[in-house]
């Protein structure tokens, strides 16, 4: 059913959150019903099925496009870009305009894409948002972070991801990665795409704690890339 939008800018976070929110539902449902694991799985597939359909009724529609996706059913109409890294989606003005045209009886100023561009260009001014290939996302306040209590003695670190696993022997590139990790999202450990740090002093663990590439500081993801680009994988 359509629903009503007030016209107040702090409405415009909501949506937003609403919107993210059910680009996640729909791309997971996409990864149930087109039998696929992974936001890699679903990027692969989409160079050799551009366009098509699932459900017993083919109530289900997509369409690939460009670095997107156009996905509509009898409930909603959603049209996204996917963001980098692990994240689903990030956010276009014009996209976020037109998910309310297509899913609100009541439209308001924020179907305006030029509007909704207004407010992200203030909110990277603010550094709630950041923008990223043309794309825009929120910042994780500080509230929203807490310190992990990393060890100051380790022989090893564990990367699991999985049925893979990095095995990489202390080094300064990971006590740098540590130092990066100062703070992060206490949120880490509930997305879709959620690795395991396990921290091993002669042979026995003694820390662990999850790992995205969202919820960590970008210094700290990018350290950890390299560390895993330069450390074979292995089958667990």
């Amino acid at each position: 059913m359509a629903r009503e939008v007030h016209v107040l800018n702090n409405e415009l976070k909501s949506i937003i959150e609403e919107y993210t929110e059910n680009v996640k539902k729909v791309c997971l449902l996409m990864l149930k019903g087109l039998n696929l694991k992974s936001k890699d799985d679903l990027l692969k597939y989409r160079t050799l099925h551009p366009i098509g359909e699932f459900g017993s009724d083919g109530n289900n529609k997509f369409f690939f496009h460009g670095r997107g996706c156009l996905f509509s059913n009898q409930d909603i109409i959603i049209n996204w870009d996917f963001g980098y890294g692990s994240r689903w989606c990030g956010l276009d003005p014009w996209f976020i305009a037109n998910y309310i045209k297509d899913n609100y009886n009541n439209p308001s100023e924020f179907s305006d894409g030029d509007r909704i561009g207004i407010e992200f260009e203030q909110a990277v001014i603010n550094c709630e948002m950041i923008k990223k290939y043309g794309l825009y996302y929120f910042t994780i306040p500080t509230i929203d972070t807490f310190e992990p209590d990393f060890p100051k003695e380790y022989d090893t670190l564990i990367v699991e991801h999985y049925e893979l696993q990095w095995i990489i022997k202390i080094n300064k590139k990971v006590d740098k990665f540590i130092r990066k990790s100062r703070r992060i999202s206490k949120q880490v450990g509930e997305g879709s795409d959620v690795y395991d740090l396990r921290f091993i002093q002669g042979g026995k663990q003694i820390y662990s704690i999850s790992y995205d590439d969202i919820g960590y500081p970008e210094r700290a993801v990018l350290l950890m890339n390299e560390l895993m680009k330069e450390n074979q994988e292995e089958f667990k």
